[in-house]
């Protein structure tokens, strides 16, 4: 019983016999089916520009007069296109085939083996696939949004708790600092309440120091002021003095501006990596080697530890792990993980910023 459903399909074919086939085999599954015909890539490449969104499926013949193979789905795909593309082909190429799927395609038929009932079975799986496909995207967009607005929040308040934090608590501090030694000057000479007061101000600068510590492992200080390689800088002098481990840093010295909310998660990153290394790694050396290449920023954090066994590099509930790839997901970076035992970690983040400004300007990211 043919599908009542209408179905708009582009079939991309230069050979005339093949086409007439095709179209039968589709006339004889769809009852009302709007068939468009092109016979050379220029053709179809004006009909995919003007109208993208008019097809329900693709069927694409690898083999054009003026386009072929891989260059030919590149093509086909960068249009944006959402519907599925069938490749056609009489070439029998199996590891072609998969190529293409990875390059986009959705299917991969052989002519010789196309039958009117196969090729409806692709056309309806594949479209079906793709609306479920497209459903997830767009539920994993609705996640990736709560999270980005979750991560703000966060951070907005681990930022609110330092400055209460250093500016209130670290006042009252300091003004009851002023008053004990106004106080001791007071005291009478001999008095045991000179040493008790030289006491309690030893208590009150350690705990000052403590303050400060704490409030700049909320939010930096150097991250607002100064920027992310001079926070990374602090931090790692920071990890240094409290693992006893050597650490070197390179960092290029055309550092370009970064957006202040993708500054923090790099930054989270960086602590996440050193924390996991001052934990278990077992470590003697860090070092951390930034670079621009043209506005790509390649980071590398790579240590002479242990490494990373295998069962937990690629245990999906490892949450360090998890928490680095999902910030890094976050703000457009790719972040790669590589470790060996008894060979080290190397954790390396990439990130483009030029377009991820460009798409800061254009639009308000996940919000």
């Amino acid at each position: 019983m043919p599908h009542r459903e209408h179905f708009s399909i582009l079939v991309i074919e230069d050979n005339e016999g093949d086409f007439i086939l095709i179209e039968e085999f589709l006339l004889a599954q769809f009852e009302d089916a709007a068939i468009k015909h092109c016979k050379n890539y220029t053709t179809a490449k004006k009909v995919l520009t003007e109208h993208t969104d008019q097809f329900n499926v693709i069927l694409l013949d690898l083999s054009l007069p003026d386009k072929h193979g891989v260059d030919l789905i590149k093509e086909v795909v960068s249009f944006g296109v959402t519907v599925p593309i069938i490749v056609l082909t009489g070439y029998i190429d199996f590891e072609f085939g998969v190529k293409s799927l990875s390059l986009g395609v959705s299917d991969y038929l052989l002519k010789e083996e196309l039958t009117a009932l196969s090729l409806y079975k692709s056309i309806i799986y594949n479209v079906e696939r793709k609306k479920i496909t497209a459903t997830l995207e767009e539920s994993e967009k609705r996640v990736r949004t709560f999270a980005k607005q979750l991560s703000d929040v966060v951070e907005e308040e681990r930022s609110r708790i330092a400055r209460e934090i250093h500016d209130e608590f670290g006042q009252q501090l300091s003004g009851l600092k002023m008053s004990l030694t106004s106080l001791k000057r007071f005291s009478e000479p001999g008095n045991d309440i000179a040493s008790v007061i030289d006491a309690l101000l030893l208590d009150i600068n350690q705990s000052i120091s403590t303050i400060r510590q704490i409030a700049n492992e909320l939010r930096p200080a150097l991250l607002d002021k100064l920027g992310l390689f001079a926070a990374i800088e602090w931090l790692l002098n920071q990890f240094q003095q409290k693992s006893g481990i050597d650490t070197r840093i390179y960092i290029d010295i055309d550092q370009p501006p970064i957006n202040k909310s993708i500054e923090i998660n790099i930054f989270r990153i960086f602590q996440e990596v050193l924390t996991n290394i001052y934990k278990h790694a077992n470590a003697t050396l860090v070092n951390i080697r930034i670079e621009n290449r043209d506005g790509v920023i390649n980071m590398k954090i790579i240590d002479n530890g242990r490494g990373i066994k295998s069962s937990t590099l690629h245990n999906p509930m490892s949450m360090g792990l998890l928490n680095m790839k999902e910030r890094a997901i976050l703000i457009g970076a790719e972040l790669n993980i590589s470790s060996a035992d008894n060979s080290g970690t190397t954790v390396e983040l990439i990130f483009d910023v030029n377009q991820k400004q460009t798409l800061e300007n254009k639009r308000v990211l996940y919000n």
